[in-house]
C-alpha cells in the first residue's frame, strides 16, 4: 500500500479529458494525491521518456491516445516496467466498433477542436446581441452578415438562429423614413447583404393590430398607403445595397436561415422536423 498516490493524466491533445478522469477518481480516495498533465504526446522519444518518469515517481499512467502505435508502444514499456497505465477510451472504442462495426478515425485533438467551436459560436451570439436593431454601428463591418428588414420580418430570431451557427450577424430596421447610414453603405458589396420583405396583405393587418390604439402619421392619409411605402422604401433600400431579397410570408426561420447560408456559404445548413 502507499500513503501518496501519483497519477500522470498523459495525452496527445491538450489532455483536459485524461485530467478530469484523474482528477475525478483520486477524489474519491483519501490520500495525498497529485496530478501531473502531459499534453501534445506525439512522439515516441515523449513516451519513453514519461514511462522513466513514471518509474521514477511511482506514478499510475491514464492516457487518451488515439494514435494505435503510440498506444502499443506506452502499454509495452509499461508492463515491461511494472507500471499501471490505463487507456481509458479504449473500453469505450471497442464497445463503439462491436456497436456499430466502424473503427475510430484516430484523429487526435477532436475534443479541443469543438470547444473552438463553441467559443466561436458564444462570440457569434455576443456580436449579435450587441448589434440588434442597428446597434454599436461602429463595429458593423465585422459582422459575417447583415441582415435588413421590415417590421415584423422576424430579423431578431433569424440573427439569433444564425448566431447559434457560429455567423456573426448585425440587423437594421426599415421604416417608411428610413435612411440606411453610412457605416451599412460603405459595406456594400463587402459584407454580405439580405433584405427582408413580407407580402403586402400580411404586412397590413399586422400594422392593424399595431395601430388600433395610435394615430396613424400626419403625412399618412391611411393604413394602406403607409404599408406601400414602408414596402417601397424597403425595396428603394435593398437595390441601392444590392441585397439578397427574401420573402419571409410562408418560410419559417430555419428555411430562411438555410436559404441564406446557401447563398452566402456561410457555416452550416441545419435543418429541424417537428412532428
Amino acid at each position: 500500500m502507499t500513503e501518496k498516490l501519483h497519477i500522470f493524466a498523459v495525452s496527445d491533445s491538450v489532455g483536459e479529458t485524461a485530467e478530469k478522469i484523474a482528477v475525478a477518481s483520486v477524489l474519491q480516495f483519501r490520500v495525498e494525491r497529485s496530478i501531473t498533465r502531459f499534453s501534445r504526446v506525439t512522439k515516441e522519444e515523449q513516451v519513453r521518456k514519461i514511462i522513466d518518469q513514471a518509474i521514477e515517481e511511482d506514478a499510475i499512467v491514464i492516457y487518451t491516445i488515439v494514435k494505435p502505435e503510440l498506444c502499443t508502444l506506452l502499454d509495452q514499456l509499461a508492463r515491461e516496467n511494472n507500471v499501471m497505465a490505463i487507456n481509458v477510451m479504449q473500453p469505450l472504442f471497442a464497445a463503439i466498433e462491436t456497436k456499430t462495426g466502424l473503427h475510430p478515425e484516430n484523429i487526435a485533438g477532436l475534443t479541443h477542436q469543438l470547444d473552438d467551436q463553441y467559443f466561436n459560436r458564444m462570440k457569434a451570439i455576443e456580436f449579435t446581441i450587441e448589434h440588434d436593431n442597428g446597434q454599436n454601428l461602429d463595429t458593423i463591418h465585422e459582422a459575417d452578415l447583415i441582415i435588413l428588414g421590415l417590421p415584423s420580418t422576424s430579423k431578431t430570431p433569424l440573427s439569433m438562429h444564425l448566431a447559434n451557427l457560429g455567423i456573426k450577424v448585425a440587423n437594421y430596421p426599415i421604416n417608411i423614413d428610413t435612411e440606411i447610414p453610412q457605416e451599412i453603405l460603405d459595406l456594400k458589396e463587402k459584407v454580405s447583404m439580405v433584405g427582408l420583405t413580407i407580402d403586402m396583405e400580411t404586412l397590413l393587418e399586422l400594422r392593424k393590430e399595431r395601430y388600433r390604439s395610435f394615430d396613424l402619421p400626419k403625412n399618412i392619409s391611411s393604413l394602406d398607403e403607409m404599408v406601400a411605402e414602408e414596402l417601397d422604401n424597403a425595396y428603394r433600400i435593398y437595390a441601392r445595397l444590392k441585397c439578397l431579397v427574401i420573402d419571409v410570408t410562408l418560410d419559417g426561420i430555419e428555411e430562411v436561415g438555410n436559404t441564406i447560408t446557401h447563398k452566402f456559404n456561410l457555416p452550416l445548413r441545419v435543418t429541424h422536423h417537428r412532428f
